[in-house]
């Protein structure tokens, strides 16, 4: 498959889990100075939004208002990233302050319709746990929770699955591939619990890096909220919202920190998208751009014709 060519009827190989994890690293950490620069004005936008959130109160309107512009830093980060990992730096290099094409609605319209599926097939889930809660009495408490457990972790391994399967989409779009979420449901049959495991293993690592540093930064910052709690006689939420403003500065720090290492984050799972939709589907680039950041081949978990 390539720029030029359809997609072909089902996925030409599977995806290799582990070799995907180490292209997504590769392909991350050997860009950093490019991911500083797609990360740019996506989180400039990230940092207004949230500011205007503080601003708006209680109010259910603009709060979802705000929601859905949210997905205009993602669209911008996710298009320029996956073009990268696709196209190479030689084409696909981002720029600080990109434009906004056919491909960005596209990709936005992916977002809002997969944002969509995910609050249609969570309402089974919610109907099922809150009419349990209610419909039960005392005496089968344990009974409902034990329902409910399993109602959360069918959700935990549902949701991201179905998600997964239409994920092809986004690579497509940002390449302006003529590429639908049929398509991605095709490519994808077989391959579903394999994304899921890439994703994983992808995300684990960092994740831990990320729990480890916020731990550490937040031990540091917010240390004093008890002793500022009990010394002045406040409630833990006043404490809190003293000891951020008597510590702006380290706050404000510890913040940036947490969110670049959430767009290394970001940067691996969208990497890993494209480079499972690379094996999958066979996508090579049309024009002359250079090879991309995945080199296609056999790995030590069989990527193999299935």
């Amino acid at each position: 498959m390539s720029q030029s060519s359809g997609p072909p009827p089902a996925a030409i190989q599977r995806v290799p889990v582990f070799q995907t994890m180490r292209e997504a690293y590769r392909a991350v950490f050997t860009s950093l100075p490019l991911l500083f620069k797609a990360a740019a004005l996506p989180f400039l936008l990230s940092l207004a939004i949230l500011g205007l959130s503080f601003m708006t109160g209680d109010s259910a309107f603009l709060s979802f208002v705000l929601t859905v512009v949210g997905f205009v830093p993602y669209t911008l980060f996710g298009v320029a990233w996956h073009r990268l990992t696709l196209l190479g730096p030689s084409q696909g290099a981002p720029v600080a302050f990109p434009a906004w094409h056919r491909r960005h609605w596209r990709f936005l319209g992916y977002v809002a319709t997969m944002t969509g599926l995910f609050y249609l097939l969570v309402l089974p889930f919610i109907a099922f746990g809150y009419g349990n809660l209610t419909a039960e009495g005392a005496a089968m408490v344990g009974t409902t929770m034990v329902f409910l457990a399993l109602a959360v972790l069918a959700a935990i391994v549902t949701l991201p699955y179905v998600l997964l399967r239409f994920s092809f989409v986004f690579p497509a779009a940002a390449v302006d591939e003529d590429y639908g979420l049929a398509n991605a449901w095709a490519h994808t049959r077989g391959q579903g619990f394999r994304l899921l495991a890439t994703l994983f293993v992808t995300a684990l690592p960092m994740l831990i890096v990320i729990g480890i540093t916020s731990s550490l930064l937040g031990s540091l910052v917010l240390s004093d909220v008890a002793a500022t709690a009990q010394g002045a006689d406040m409630s833990p939420e006043d404490a809190f919202r003293q000891v951020i403003a008597d510590n702006a500065g380290p706050f404000i720090l510890v913040q940036l920190v947490l969110a670049a290492l959430n767009y290394i984050v970001m940067a691996l799972m969208v990497s890993a998208i494209s480079i499972a939709f690379i094996f999958c589907t066979g996508w090579v680039p049309a024009i002359p751009a250079g090879p991309p950041m995945v080199r296609n081949g056999d790995d030590d978990d069989n990527g193999a014709n299935p």
